[in-house]
């Protein structure tokens, strides 16, 4: 049961708060006990002393001793049993009077007493005489007697410290007695606020459930801006696991239906009757069965919406691409020129960023007129992505550039390739919720070189 109190949040965050609340109580109420003595302590003294100023007013000097009347002002010296008691000890630590309280003692003058003090000196203590049950409050000073003060004396006042510890204990047990109701209390609200504040995680956890139950596609919910990320996250997750499930399905039917047609070609092929054309036609067929294959593979393994992994640094990535453009066209000798700071990221997949870059970079290289200039950037929120590309070759009309982006389609019939470069292209953008069209000539600026100018944002 413990184990698996101990595996919850909620108990986790309970049982530690609950164990700093008690460990605060233990010390709150030790720190107010001991403020709580000293302060009877100290109240204690000055009652005391008075008692010594009591004796001092009635003390005369006899010889070398002091003479006190039989009646004392405070009638509490006066009866025995009362729990005060004084006393007179001179230099040598010999009892030479004691109050009429003390004669319930009868050895109390041979008691051991502490040592006498010097002028001036004070001394409050709890003591215990030999012989008794009774604790004492003790409180000693040190008098000198005379004009050259030569008759030492040191005033002892006694008082049975009974009452001071059943006034302590009495604050003790009350302190405790609240402080109990109080941890009591704080840990009730404690688990009211916990049970509170974990209320959008239950949310969550619900959402979740309902979802896997087919009650909804996404987690929805009012969640705080601290699950937020977290949601958002989870939504992006299942989105692209649906949507790849959605791209695996659609991409086999596009593939088993494109290849329908040159199927049927070569069924009805007759290689009797022209085994020449028949050739032609074979070679045609297989040429037009490889292209769709893999323009079909490299869309199935084209990485779809935002990833929600750590962003992916682009100028290593895009000056990788141009180094390698630059040794697959080095008869054409391109000028490539690459505007991107070191802190742009790309918040994607990165195989998608490079299928997107290799295929535009080299459009520049392939198509363009010898000078080529790409310019990538993060958008104004840090998640997005920009990139340009711009070269100085014949450019691309609207209705040229919507039939490129078809697949097998190419604006150059003389160059070597397939035609699904930009297809690709296009679907990674899609996939991403992006744009991808020709950059209008007025937006251009500094970026325009005369050609084509393609602008992606992500």
């Amino acid at each position: 049961m413990l184990t698996r109190w101990l595996h919850s949040l909620s108990g986790r965050l309970s049982l530690m708060a609950t164990l700093v609340l008690l460990v605060f109580l233990v010390v709150l109420s030790g720190v107010l006990e001991r403020a709580y003595r000293t302060s009877l302590d100290e109240a204690k003294v000055r009652e005391l002393q008075a008692y010594i100023y009591t004796l001092l007013v009635v003390a005369e000097p006899d010889g070398d001793s002091l003479h006190l009347p039989f009646n004392l002002p405070e009638q509490r010296f006066n009866q025995p049993d009362s729990g005060l008691i004084g006393a007179v000890m001179d230099s040598r630590g010999r009892v030479i009077w004691r109050s009429q309280s003390a004669l319930s003692l009868p050895n109390f003058s041979t008691m051991p007493l502490p040592l006498p003090l010097r002028q001036g000196q004070q001394a409050f203590a709890e003591l215990q005489l030999p012989g008794l049950d009774t604790r004492f409050s003790s409180f000693r000073q040190g008098i000198a007697w005379g004009l050259d003060s030569e008759l030492q004396f040191t005033f002892v006042i006694l008082e049975d410290a009974a009452p001071l510890h059943a006034q302590v204990q009495q604050f003790s047990d009350t302190l405790w007695r609240w402080l109990g109701i109080g941890a009591l209390a704080l840990i009730a609200v404690q688990l009211l606020v916990l049970r509170w504040g974990l209320a959008p995680l239950r949310r969550v956890a619900h959402a979740l459930k309902d979802m896997q139950q087919g009650g909804s596609d996404t987690l929805q919910g009012n969640f705080p801006r601290e699950l937020v990320p977290l949601t958002d996250n989870l939504n992006l997750l299942i989105e692209n696991e649906r949507r790849q499930r959605e791209k695996t399905r659609h991409t086999l039917g596009d593939l088993a239906h494109s290849l329908k047609t040159p199927l049927a070609v070569l069924k009805g092929m007759d290689l009797a009757a022209d085994p020449q054309s028949a050739q032609i036609a074979l070679a045609e067929q297989v040429q037009r069965m490889d292209s769709i294959i893999s323009y079909q593979l490299k869309r199935a393994v084209a990485s779809s919406p935002k990833s929600i992994l750590r962003g992916v640094a682009v100028k290593p990535l895009a000056e990788k691409i141009l180094t390698a453009l630059d040794k697959v066209y080095r008869t054409k000798h391109v000028d490539a020129e690459l505007l991107c700071d070191d802190s742009v990221l790309f918040y994607g997949d990165e195989g998608d960023l490079m299928e997107m870059l290799g295929n535009l970079l080299d459009n520049g290289y392939k198509y363009g007129g010898g000078k080529l200039l790409a310019k990538i950037a993060n958008t104004d929120d840090q998640r997005g992505l920009e990139i340009v590309v711009a070269d100085n070759g014949p450019g691309l009309t609207d209705a040229q550039w919507q039939q490129v982006i078809q697949r097998g389609v190419r604006a150059d019939q003389q160059q070597q390739g397939q035609g699904i470069g930009l297809a690709v292209v296009v679907d990674i953008v899609e996939s991403y919720h992006g744009r991808i069209a020709i950059m209008p000539a007025q937006e251009r600026g500094d970026v325009d070189l005369g050609g084509l100018t393609l602008r992606v944002t992500l």
